[in-house]
């Protein structure tokens, strides 16, 4: 089986409307994913490896991201709790002593 001359993946050179005079190219790949690094034993993922260098899907490049995800990527709350413990704490000390 061979794809068109020049790509790498197999699309049908026909519609495929009638399959008794024009069929489809069977097995027909939709996507190819492509990683940069050959050599398995050095990956470094903080670095970027294992993540796609290059993405085609139905015979067109898809869009990656210029930066890599990050493991810190979540939304983090501007708020951080362990000044609102010692608040409410130190409020309910300052409470409890004025009452006594």
């Amino acid at each position: 089986m061979q794809g068109l001359p020049g790509l790498n993946y197999l699309v049908a050179e026909v519609n495929g409307a009638n399959p008794e005079t024009d069929p489809r190219v069977p097995g027909k790949q939709q996507s190819v994913i492509s990683f940069s690094k050959k050599n398995a034993k050095h990956i470094n993922v903080e670095q970027g490896d294992g993540f796609p260098s290059n993405v085609i899907f139905n015979g067109e490049e898809c869009a990656l991201p210029k930066e890599l995800p990050k493991r810190s990527g979540a939304y983090r709350s501007p708020v951080n709790l362990l000044p609102a413990f010692f608040l409410a704490v130190f409020t309910s000390l300052l409470l409890t002593d004025r009452w006594s």
